[in-house]
């Protein structure tokens, strides 16, 4: 991977970048602006260096830009035009899914830690998705007779779970 430091001024952003182009005051702007702001700039941009034009990274590259930046680190590649726009295109549409059992054990465990949650760019929508899309298992509704009644004790002896001692009940 070839990562150099280049002026602002030599990078193009590309005229057919498919993705909406996010405004100050947008809610993913601003969720990308504060994780850039607490955690720094960590990922390059992508950067064609045949054409100048940026491959990857154009939301963050707005807001480096806005914050005064001058250089910025780049992963350069060196492509045609069209292998540029498919790579523009793979950037933006390819990636993996959540194993929604990890994630949230490890927001919870986050949480519990004192971790801002929102510095993932995760929201209250994304997680309430995430939660309809788990599966919660469709039980038959027991009977009575299965069930027993729970308002009357059926025996006075209780059983201690870790000693096995039984006990009277009072």
């Amino acid at each position: 991977m070839d990562i150099r430091k280049i002026p602002v001024s030599k990078i193009n952003s590309a005229p057919y970048n498919p993705r909406v182009d996010l405004q100050p005051g947008d809610p993913e702007y601003e969720k990308l602006k504060r994780s850039i702001q607490e955690f720094g700039y960590v990922e390059p941009l992508v950067w064609n260096k045949q054409t100048g034009n940026l491959v990857g990274g154009h939301q963050r590259f707005k807001i480096l830009v806005e914050q005064g930046t001058t250089e910025i680190e780049v992963s350069v590649v060196s492509l045609d035009e069209i292998q540029e726009k498919v790579l523009n295109v793979a950037l933006n549409k390819i990636s993996g899914d959540w194993d929604t059992d990890a994630l949230t054990q490890l927001l919870v465990e986050l949480q519990q830690e004192g971790g801002d949650i929102g510095l993932s760019g995760l929201d209250d929508v994304d997680l309430k998705q995430m939660v309809g899309e788990i599966e919660i298992p469709n039980f038959e509704a027991g009977t009575a007779e299965d069930q027993g009644d729970l308002g009357v004790l059926s025996s006075k002896l209780v059983t201690c779970p870790h000693f096995g001692e039984e006990f009277e009940r009072d």
